[in-house]
């Protein structure tokens, strides 16, 4: 379903049946946002706007990492944090310049048990910090945190970061599959967090008129 402003530029954000719609920035590329009847455009890179943790809700986490990967591309200091093996992160998405932090047990530098929330917390804030003309963080793992320390410490830790970034130049991605939550804790996490979808967002940066085509196929 498409939408038009009063310059005839479509956004990608929420129509009257609140579902997103794909269109152009006057610089001709999508955006993340809403539409004028109060649903504020955002005019941000990839209409993303700083100081905003974002919900990315979908299956295919690799969404996620393409969208991060393309904002990266654009120079914008990047920060993934993942549950997928580092180096394997690094070559299939070209993170080479990137800091990869993994989620994960195994001792190592940069490396944070899913249950170390209070360090990881951290660690961000301080990546945040360093950056504060504006920076992207990548965070693939809220369902793993979750199993380990359970919903309502994980919901703490995703506030608490949301938070944190609200007077902050950057701009924060939780990938989650909704199908690993209850309906009423998905819900949750959707109240804190502004929401994307998947598949649409998917839709827009496959789009050769907007994005070059990087990384997932």
């Amino acid at each position: 379903m498409k939408a038009e402003t009063e310059n005839d530029r479509p956004v990608l954000g929420k129509t009257e049946n609140d579902r997103p719609v794909l269109g152009k920035t006057e610089n001709d590329r999508p955006v993340l946002g809403k539409t004028e009847n109060d649903r504020l455009v955002l005019n941000k890179p990839f209409g993303l706007e700083e100081g905003t943790c974002y919900l990315v809700r979908g299956k295919k986490a690799e969404t996620s990492y393409l969208l991060f990967q393309a904002i990266v591309e654009q120079g914008t200091p990047g920060l993934c944090i993942t549950t997928r093996f580092p180096e394997k992160v690094r070559s299939r998405y070209r993170f080479a310049s990137v800091p990869v932090w993994w989620i994960s047990f195994v001792p190592g530098d940069q490396h944070y048990a899913p249950n170390a929330i209070g360090v990881l917390a951290k660690v961000i804030e301080g990546f945040v910090d360093e950056n504060p003309a504006g920076c992207v963080v990548l965070l693939d793992g809220v369902e793993s945190i979750m199993n380990n320390i359970g919903f309502d410490k994980d919901m703490l830790f995703v506030e608490h970061l949301n938070e944190y970034m609200m007077s902050r130049q950057a701009i924060v991605l939780f990938t989650v599959d909704p199908e690993c939550f209850k309906l009423s804790e998905f819900a949750r996490l959707e109240r804190s967090l502004e929401s994307i979808d998947e598949p649409q967002l998917r839709q827009a940066l496959d789009n050769p008129e907007h994005y070059p085509r990087t990384g997932i196929r």
